[in-house]
């Protein structure tokens, strides 16, 4: 397969594959061999068709420059991050409260969409308290 694409087109797939990367290998001490095995594949591929290249080769092995990686981190990943870290903050505590305020024949006795329906209206307090005032008023108690 021969893929004929633009520039714009070469580095969004670049920006894709610096994400896809960061998002299979980041929270593992060990990155995955043939995920590191497509890239090289790719950015390899890649590097000979950009001009002005952010691939760097050393010692026959492909990178990411720093800078560019820099750039997709903060366009795509951070913002990501931290949508996932309030998303997940937000539900945990909205489940914790309303598995506290019900027992456990209550529970079962939802169905899965009543639940969700119930988790998403406790949510809305602490969404409402954390776009006010992020975690400076969350304390655990002791």
């Amino acid at each position: 397969m021969n893929l004929d694409l633009t520039p714009q087109e070469t580095k969004q797939l670049l920006d894709a594959l610096t994400v896809f990367e960061w998002v299979s290998n980041a929270p593992h001490e060990e990155s995955d061999p043939s995920v590191d095995g497509f890239l090289q594949s790719l950015l390899g591929k890649l590097s000979k068709t950009m001009e002005n290249s952010p691939i760097v080769s050393e010692n026959g092995m492909y990178t990411i420059a720093e800078e560019y990686f820099q750039e997709v981190f903060e366009s795509y990943i951070e913002p990501y991050n931290d949508d996932v870290f309030w998303t997940e903050l937000t539900t945990e505590l909205a489940q914790r409260d309303l598995e506290l305020s019900m027992s456990e024949k209550e529970l079962e006795a939802l169905s899965p969409e009543t639940y969700e329906t119930k988790v998403a209206k406790e949510a809305e307090k602490y969404d409402s308290e954390f776009e006010k005032n992020g975690v400076d008023r969350l304390f655990l108690k002791k």
